[in-house]
């Protein structure tokens, strides 16, 4: 039985790392090369699929629906870092790295908007992995608890490969 409740590891890599449809196995190989979140503030770790778009065709004569078409409702994983460095503030936010012989010592914002996409992975606490092969990945910096933490939501996209799948779910014991 699947309840997927809490979270308990949250990561995310290049979307290139997913090269064909996901098996348990392939899972140890995209986790160990993945960046790892370290701070996920409070409870703001959610997984949502927002309700469907149903348009009904009723039949003027009778009143009754006779069809109807549905649009899925968008996927989506959420989360806020509470604690980053400027390294996961570029890789989930854009921006550039400051540097200064070769030692990081700051970031600054991309001017525009930047359009990052990253493969986002959880672990529930009971055991589930989660994965968006392809997250349109959207960060904002926001106010948690009078310090400024890093606002996370990645909305599933079909991927380009037809043979992926935009979400996947495997029970943690058959990770390997």
């Amino acid at each position: 039985m699947i309840t997927a409740a809490g979270i308990k590891r949250v990561l995310y890599t290049d979307v290139e790392n997913v090269k064909s449809d996901l098996t348990p196995h392939d899972m140890a190989t995209l986790t160990a090369g993945a960046d790892e979140v370290t701070n996920i503030h409070r409870a703001t770790w959610s997984l949502d699929e927002s309700e469907p778009n149903i348009e009904k065709h009723k039949n003027q004569l009778t009143g009754s629906t006779y069809r109807q078409n549905v649009e899925p409702g968008e996927l989506t994983m959420s989360f806020t870092i509470g604690e980053h460095d400027y390294q996961t503030k570029a890789n989930l936010l854009g921006g550039e790295l400051i540097k200064e012989t070769e030692k990081v010592v700051g970031w600054k914002r991309t001017r525009g908007v930047s359009t990052i996409e990253k493969c986002l992975i959880a672990l529930t606490k009971d055991g589930q992995w989660v994965v968006f092969p392809r997250g349109h990945v959207v960060t904002r910096e926001a106010n948690t608890d009078k310090a400024i933490g890093l606002a996370v939501t990645g909305v599933a996209l079909e991927p380009a490969n037809k043979e992926i799948s935009s979400e996947y779910w495997f029970d943690a014991d058959e990770v390997k």
